[in-house]
Parts: C-alpha cells; sequence; structure tokens
C-alpha cells in the first residue's frame, strides 16, 4: 500500500469519454474513492445496474485499505451514454440462440465492447494498470477485459458471475421473470424504489441489505435516469450476443479468485464454481448465505477476499 487511505470518501466524479465505442462515441460516468497515489481498483457492475450498487460505503471500506477504487456506470444505464435510437430487440429468441452456443447478430453492441470502454476509462483517468473486480455480467465483462488487455490487470475478482458456456444457461427459472417482465406503467418513484427493494432483497438470499441504505441507493438511482427500461434490454441483447467466455477464461493469467454466494438465485453458485475451474490457479470461495447482492453482511469477507488476491500481484 502506498498510502494511508482512511480519509476515504468519493473525491472526484465526472465523465470519461470513449470516442472509439462501438457503434458510436460513449461517455461514461464515473466516481473515484481515495487516493491517485494508490494502486487502482476498477469496479465493473453487471445488468441493468448502476454503479451504485457497488454501495459507497463498500468502496469506502476497500479505498480504506490503500487503493484508488473507481465504480461507472456502464454505457446505457445511469449517466452514462444511452444509445436511445437503437430500438432493442425481442429477447426470447436471442435467449434461445445463446443457449444453443449461437449468439444473437445484429445486437446494438456485445460485452467485447463495453469491456473497451473500461479501457477507455483507465485511458482517460491516466491508469496504466488496475486490479480488475466484476460483478454478475460485469464480472463477464472482467473475463474479456483480463484476456484481451492483460498488460492492464493486476489481478482479477470474479463476483457471482458466470463464463457463459453452451447449452449450461446461468440464471435459474425462477429468476427469469426479472429478465422478461416489464415494470408497471406511470410507476411513481416510491413504487419503483418499493419493488427494486423486494427483489434485491430476494436476490440477496440470506444476507439482507440494510433496508434504509438501500432505499437511499435506489431512490438515487432513479433521479440519475434508472427508469430507462429500453437501455436494460439492449444491455441483456449485447451479453445475448456474445459468445461463450470459455476461451477467454483459459487465456487469464493474473491472480484471479472467484467469489459467488451459496445462496445466489439469479447466476448459479455452479457458475462461479465452472469459471473458477477454467481460470488457471484461480481461487474459489463460495460465501454461505451470500445472494446476489453486494450486501453489508457480506462486506469484511469481500474486502478481505479482494485484498488477498490483490496483493499477489506482481507491477
Amino acid at each position: 500500500m502506498t498510502s494511508d487511505a482512511s480519509q476515504a470518501v468519493p473525491r472526484r466524479s465526472g465523465f470519461a469519454a470513449n470516442p472509439q465505442a462501438r457503434p458510436g462515441p460513449v461517455t461514461l460516468c464515473y466516481e473515484e474513492f481515495g487516493s491517485d497515489a494508490d494502486p487502482a481498483v476498477l469496479l465493473i457492475m453487471g445488468w441493468s445496474a448502476q454503479m451504485l450498487y457497488w454501495p459507497t460505503a463498500f468502496c469506502e471500506q476497500l479505498a480504506a485499505k490503500g487503493f484508488r477504487v473507481i465504480r461507472f456506470d456502464n454505457r446505457d444505464i445511469g449517466e452514462s451514454t444511452k444509445f436511445r435510437g437503437k430500438k432493442p430487440r425481442p429477447i426470447v429468441p436471442s435467449i434461445v440462440r445463446f443457449f444453443f452456443g449461437k449468439p444473437s447478430a445484429g445486437a446494438t453492441y456485445a460485452l467485447p465492447d463495453l469491456a473497451q470502454d473500461a479501457i477507455a476509462l483507465l485511458d482517460a483517468l491516466g491508469v496504466a494498470q488496475a486490479h480488475i473486480v466484476g460483478a454478475s455480467m460485469g464480472g463477464m465483462i472482467g473475463q474479456i477485459v483480463a484476456a484481451d488487455y492483460p498488460d492492464r490487470v493486476l489481478s482479477f475478482g470474479a463476483v457471482f458471475t458466470a463464463p457463459l458456456r453452451p447449452f449450461v444457461f446461468f440464471t435459474t427459472l425462477k429468476a427469469l421473470p426479472l429478465f422478461l417482465k416489464k415494470p408497471p406503467a406511470n410507476e411513481t418513484k416510491e413504487q419503483t424504489v418499493d419493488r427494486l427493494s423486494r427483489e434485491i432483497q430476494w436476490l440477496s438470499g440470506d444476507a439482507k441489505r440494510h433496508e434504509s441504505a438501500l432505499r437511499a441507493e435506489l431512490a438515487r438511482a432513479y433521479d440519475r435516469g434508472r427508469g430507462d427500461l429500453a437501455g436494460s434490454v439492449r444491455q441483456m441483447d449485447g451479453l445475448l450476443a456474445t459468445a461463450s467466455l470459455v476461451g477467454h477464461a483459459e487465456r487469464i493469467n493474473c491472480p484471479t479468485v472467484v467469489i459467488h454466494g451459496a445462496k445466489d438465485p439469479l447466476v448459479r453458485t455452479a457458475c462461479g464454481k465452472d469459471l473458477a475451474s477454467i481460470v488457471p490457479g484461480a481461487t474459489l470461495r463460495v460465501i454461505p448465505g451470500m445472494g446476489h447482492s453486494i450486501a453489508e453482511p457480506v462486506w469484511p469477507i469481500l474486502v478481505d477476499e479482494l485484498t488477498a488476491n490483490f496483493a499477489k500481484a506482481t507491477t
């Protein structure tokens, strides 16, 4: 560690441009915690989830260990660029093709494009190398970053994610409605917060979020543009347009820890175990009671597991 980050608070926020993005330029909204002098940690969040799903207090705890923690909104979510001119396609046919290992053609973008966004953000912030931590779809993006940009990656933390192996659908049947159902028309802010709070607490397994903190995050997310359903559909379309990541996982050569919840109702725990078996030298940590959420009860374990993996990296 290179500095005392005990005063870890959001020290800067802003927007970073990716002029080379496909299908057009992208601007990414980001926030930083800690000191520029510390090793960088890039947190990549998952499908339909703003950077706020890396809770502020969690980011502060990680920064307090002596790291420059960066979180950001992926394209089509939060305050980052939204491709509103691109009409999302029906999801069900793409799901069927995806299961049979045939990624759908014609999506606005795919996960390698989101991986390139992450690298562009590091470029804009002057970060030559970073520890990459990805959750859910963010862990899929992280696999691509770690495999395709190895010179930029110090270590990789994969949190409740999957290698997208053909014929192995990563989610559970009981979770499919989260992907397929539309929110009620004319839903108010309070109703949205109520609905999403129920969904996230269900996703959290036995390790529940603190309700007051969760509702505050959801209210902020609503104000930042959480209601753009088309953007979430485009993100899922991009995931389903991505080929199996098994080949990427096999090429990851940095210290890797795979963390999965034993009570994850969204991405099956078997997928995390599968990923850990593919990445050379990966460490697997299955957390009892943890679901599909960065929930307060598991923060100490997450921080310990991630920082232990960071310590294995050589610069």
